[in-house]
């Protein structure tokens, strides 16, 4: 399924209705998450060691700053210890992680937006990931593979948090 422009309003506007419908207020923030260029700054790294624990630590505070969770979108998420890496290069064990998108053999943007539609309650969501988002962009902290999610991409994504308005 490929996403053309405008179509993450579309999906926004779906969930809203379903919500609606369902006559729920309750909405989750949400981040996406890559790990190689986001938490783990060395690309040799393959599960054996931990990640960056700058890069953990703002996380942590991002998501306890905002009650966010996480959904997984590295293609590390294809291992069953997907998680346990999180947790054990210090994630906050408060920190819920909700998940992984899918692996559709598309797009990783083409991911987000398939969660997207199969998870109406989502109010606002932000993506932090080293590669191009097209379509999400607006909703991307794009880090650069070196640095990682350091001090300022925290501080970009607490300002992009606030600035996203609920999808009410």
């Amino acid at each position: 399924m490929l996403f053309k422009k405008n179509k993450i309003d579309q999906i926004l506007k779906l969930n809203k209705k379903k919500r609606l419908k369902e006559l729920s207020d309750s909405l989750d923030t949400i981040v996406f998450l890559d790990y190689d260029g986001a938490i783990n700054l060395d690309l040799n790294n393959f599960g054996d060691k931990k990640f960056d624990i700058n890069c953990i630590n703002n996380l942590n505070r991002f998501c306890l700053k905002y009650n966010a969770r996480i959904v997984v979108i590295s293609s590390w998420r294809k291992y069953s210890n997907y998680k346990e890496l999180l947790y054990n290069s210090g994630l906050d064990k408060r920190i819920i992680i909700d998940g992984k998108t899918k692996h559709m053999e598309t797009a990783r943007e083409d991911e987000v937006c398939d969660y997207l539609l199969e998870h109406p309650y989502i109010g606002k969501f932000i993506i932090i990931d080293d590669g191009k988002f097209n379509l999400l962009n607006k909703y991307q902290v794009q880090t650069i593979t070196k640095y990682g999610f350091n001090d300022e991409k925290y501080d970009e994504a607490c300002i992009l948090i606030e600035s996203i308005k609920e999808n009410k």
